[in-house]
């Protein structure tokens, strides 16, 4: 096994990382990405110093690809999200700001609106609303969306 390590050339470890992205682009988990990018520095690496002990590699690798792993998760994962958090799983604070159309007339502050093709219970924040108004949401609370007049 020491033999086979001892081995080692830029060209196997520039073959490791292009395998590794190329499982990378199949997963998309961005976790088999690190060490890809490891193992292709190791690669160039040896390009520079030829005579690089196995155990040097190996331990080159190991450390690229924690620290690669750390940085690009803390630091890349973010820029990829855009920093922003995202409300396609949360219907109700992607209505906000919407405009919506109350069913019936609201008993004092409490009554129905529609949503595309759904009624909603609401609470209008000011005034009163009758069927038919155009109302804006302006919050939701659970599943009560709180609306105000859209004048």
């Amino acid at each position: 096994m020491i033999d086979l390590l001892s081995q080692l050339s830029a060209w196997h470890w520039l073959l490791l990382g292009v395998v590794l992205l190329g499982v990378e682009l199949l997963t998309g988990s961005t976790y088999i990405l690190w060490p890809a990018v490891s193992a292709l520095a190791v690669g160039l690496l040896l390009f520079i110093a030829p005579d690089m002990g196995w155990e040097l590699q190996m331990l080159l690798f190991f450390l690229l690809s924690i620290m690669t792993l750390v940085l690009g998760r803390t630091h890349l994962q973010r820029l990829v999200k855009g920093g922003e958090p995202s409300d396609l799983n949360d219907p109700g604070k992607a209505m906000i700001g919407r405009q919506v159309k109350a069913v019936a007339d609201f008993s004092g502050t409490e009554g129905r609106v529609e949503v595309g093709d759904t009624q909603w219970s609401a609470r209008l924040q000011i005034g009163t609303a009758t069927a038919g108004d155009l109302l804006i949401v302006k919050a939701v609370e659970g599943a009560t969306l709180i609306v105000a007049g859209s004048h």
